[in-house]
């Protein structure tokens, strides 16, 4: 016996309507199993050695992946794969990153403890501590800079894909490192700006958050760097009470915003409507006042009238003029010998008187 039309066309429509989910679980892919195919399709030398790994639209995993690996014969060190669906594709020689964009550096699979499964898993639940909602993740798996680390960076974007929450995670051991959050639902900021809660901000967090959904000055963070029962500091009064963004108190609406000068106090002595001159003291603190003080600073000595004549100043003598210092050296002394006594000639014609007389000659 043949079934009815009628039930034949109910299970052929049922299994129309199973096929797109068992085709979408079949297409979703992990890091690992990404790695894996291109592996299979181009030889484990293609993947040895990964600058990183990126993906978009996971829900919760994505369908394909693209891979940046290292290739010493490539002009610029890097080739592209891409990998999805059981299938793995040819992505050419990269001419984008090096020399300007270099990567922090190259990781290999056996590096990677959390595959991208695990990672989605860990930041679901740092979301739901948060209360914040999304729709999709986009992936990227690199090194931690100066660091042989793997670090997944989860970015969670909402059905417009805005970006709701940003993580970091450890690809060894799972650790979350940071943490970031954007509110823009009835917990956003007073001035209708997204509320922004950085778990690396000073004091782990940037403004007051309620996540009940009531604005509170003294609520406390979602954050786990804070301590448990921590009050955040009120917001300053002007923009508690829903002052204009950019405003300053007392300024007139509409008026010019930026720097604006302070009125200084006024100086001693100088009168300004409102304050009372300066009067001076005494040396017991008391004001000095009375008819030879006037307004409460003393009358000046009186100046002695300038005499009529006067005789006009000596003039100054000229200081002498010092002596010359010649530069010439002085002459020798000249030494003269004493005169000789004069030579007085003999008058006889026998010689001298006084010489004795030669013997006589013998015959």
């Amino acid at each position: 016996m043949k079934p009815p039309v009628s039930l034949l066309t109910a299970l052929f429509a049922g299994a129309l309507l199973a096929t797109p989910s068992a085709e979408a679980q079949r297409t979703a892919t992990s890091a690992r199993e990404a790695i894996g195919l291109v592996s299979t399709q181009f030889g484990p030398q293609a993947v040895q050695w990964i600058a990183e790994m990126r993906a978009q639209g996971g829900v919760p995993q994505p369908t394909d992946w693209q891979i940046l690996a290292y290739d010493q014969r490539a002009p610029r060190l890097l080739y592209r794969f891409w990998a999805g669906g059981g299938r793995a594709g040819d992505g050419g020689i990269d001419d984008v990153r090096y020399p300007d964009d270099v990567p922090i550096g190259y990781f290999n699979a056996s590096q990677i403890s959390v595959d991208s499964v695990a990672a989605f898993t860990i930041a679901e639940g740092e979301a739901r501590k948060a209360k914040m909602a999304f729709d999709s993740c986009d992936y990227l798996l690199r090194l931690r800079e100066y660091s042989t680390e793997p670090i997944w960076r989860l970015e969670l974007l909402d059905a417009a894909r805005r970006l709701v929450g940003k993580l970091y995670i450890s690809g060894n051991t799972g650790e979350v490192l940071r943490t970031v959050w954007i509110y823009r639902d009835q917990r956003a900021r007073p001035d209708g700006q997204p509320l922004i809660i950085d778990s690396m901000a000073p004091g782990g967090a940037t403004t007051p958050i309620d996540l009940t959904g009531t604005y509170s000055p003294t609520a406390t963070m979602p954050n786990s760097a804070i301590a448990p029962g921590a009050v955040i500091p009120p917001m300053p009064p002007g923009i508690a009470s829903g002052q204009i963004p950019g405003q300053i108190p007392g300024q007139v609406p509409g008026s010019m915003t930026g720097i604006h000068s302070v009125p200084l106090p006024p100086a001693p002595g100088v009168a300004v409507a409102g304050n009372q001159p300066y009067a001076p003291v005494d040396a017991n603190g008391r004001p000095m006042t009375g008819p030879s003080v006037g307004d409460g600073i003393p009358a000046p000595p009186p100046i002695s009238p300038a005499p009529t004549t006067s005789a006009p100043p000596a003039p100054i003598p000229a200081p002498p003029a010092p002596p010359a210092v010649s530069t010439t050296p002085a002459p020798k002394p000249i030494t003269t010998s004493p005169p000789k006594p004069p030579i007085t000639p003999s008058t006889g014609g026998g010689g001298d008187s006084e010489r004795i007389p030669p013997p006589p000659i013998p015959r």
